[in-house]
């Protein structure tokens, strides 16, 4: 597949979005789907390794508690926005696990993101899912999260096969895909206690990580993701 050919099939995906949307019982003149995927389509496919990140649902939360918006798309929209991306908190945690591996160095040896707005285009080569496609609450609960994933699970899985990565990083989603993965010679290969899991499906390797926004050990949780991805996938010097 090369580049012209992904952007399409991930404009048949977000319209695909929106119509399972309307399946679920979404009223799209109320709230819309937010869509994901990937922002630079030639810059994915010639990464290697391709490297996909799924984390939980799009916080549509407002002051108020309520949820609204939407109609819009992370990856095509929010990613170009590059002082608004750097300043997103679970975003600014992948900046640093992926500019860090890209650029051989650790969290301590980075700028800020605050301070290097440049950083943020290393968000541009990676596919971005989340699992649900409609905005959701600040915090997620395991049980909505599954119930998300039963309902968009056609959707995920055309999206893994279209962006076919070679690694997948979980943000404490892997148990959700788990048994997607059991029937194909599902197999964890290594860990590293309290902060991820590594398993092999048949040439995909998958991380059950935190969430980026876990709540302890910045440095060392962002470190340990930049070891991982060296160790299966060492950079060239």
């Amino acid at each position: 597949m090369n580049a012209q050919e992904l952007n399409k099939v991930q404009q048949e995906i977000r319209d695909a979005i929106y119509a399972h949307a309307i399946e679920l019982g979404y009223d799209n003149n109320i709230i819309e789907p937010i869509t994901d995927g990937v922002c630079d389509f030639e810059g994915y496919l010639k990464s290697n390794p391709k490297i996909m990140w799924i984390l939980k649902e799009p916080n549509g939360q407002n002051e108020d508690g309520n949820i609204e918006g939407g109609g819009w798309s992370i990856v095509e929209t929010g990613f170009r926005d590059i002082e608004a991306t750097a300043k997103q908190p679970t975003f600014q945690k992948i900046i640093y696990i992926m500019y860090g591996y890209l650029n051989g160095c650790k969290y301590y040896d980075m700028d800020f993101v605050r301070d290097n707005h440049e950083m943020v285009k290393v968000m541009h080569n990676i596919a971005y899912l989340n699992v649900s496609k409609m905005p959701g609450n600040s915090k997620s609960t395991p049980t909505n999260i599954e119930n998300c994933y039963q309902q968009w699970k056609p959707i995920l899985d055309k999206q893994i096969e279209t962006y076919n990565p070679d690694v997948i990083i979980f943000g404490n989603t892997f148990e959700h895909f788990r048994n997607d993965f059991n029937g194909n010679g599902l197999e964890c290969i290594d860990s590293y206690p309290g902060w991820i899991d590594i398993y092999q499906c048949n040439n995909r390797l998958l991380f059950a990580a935190y969430h980026p926004l876990q709540r302890c050990g910045d440095e060392e949780y962002i470190n340990t993701l930049i070891d991982t991805l060296n160790t299966y996938f060492p950079r060239n010097k």
